[in-house]
């Protein structure tokens, strides 16, 4: 792993890139540069701080591609709170015709309360709180389309190496049917309605 260094147009600053390749988008910026002359103490410090981060992505980058085709999750890449592997998934997959990811994501931070919970807490029997709790709360198809979002971060999740087993494999998405109106008036219902006043002519 190498990193390509390009000066500065005025030439007072070194900014180093990935060398990933030949091919377009294969040298990205590392977004670590190092003065090119440095003036003082504070730029020599900045110099050797600089140079030491880009040991530390060097080393992260290696184990990213030793860890390819195995269950291991470097560090520098697992999210200890499920939040926010949950709000970068809504992040890189939210579509603008669609809220529904979004929703999902606002209604399970609320169920939890909290602004942090492990991967390890996401049990099935926490799946199917969560579920009840859209179910409690709203009619339709609603809570179902909601719940359904939360089995698609959990699925990633699951492929990602965050669980040995996917918590909500046995635990489906409900929609909770909205009382429907009868088909016909009891009697008394019927006088109450003859009683009401209309101003509506059309009606």
């Amino acid at each position: 792993m190498n990193f390509l260094k390009r000066p500065s147009k005025c030439g007072t600053k070194i900014t180093f890139y990935y060398d990933l390749g030949r091919g377009k988008g294969q040298r990205p910026s590392t977004g670590v540069f190092i003065y090119a002359k440095p003036k003082n103490q504070i730029e020599k410090n900045h110099n050797k701080e600089a140079l030491a981060l880009l040991e530390t992505k060097k080393s992260q980058l290696i184990i990213e591609k030793q860890a390819i085709g195995s269950s291991f999750i470097p560090t520098h890449k697992f999210k200890q709170n499920f939040i926010e592997y949950f709000d970068e998934y809504v992040k890189q997959n939210k579509r603008s015709a669609n809220r529904h990811l979004a929703n999902s994501f606002k209604q399970f931070k609320e169920f939890v309360g909290k602004d942090f919970i492990a991967p390890i807490d996401i049990t099935e029997n926490f799946c199917k709180r969560f579920r009840q709790y859209l179910l409690d709360k709203y009619t339709g198809e609603t809570p179902g389309g909601y719940y359904t979002r939360f089995k698609w971060v959990v699925k990633a999740a699951h492929s990602d190496g965050y669980f040995h087993k996917n918590p909500t494999e046995n635990v489906s998405a409900k929609n909770n049917p909205s009382a429907r109106m009868k088909d016909n008036l009891e009697a008394d219902e019927y006088l109450k309605l003859l009683d009401t006043p209309c101003t509506n002519q059309e009606v």
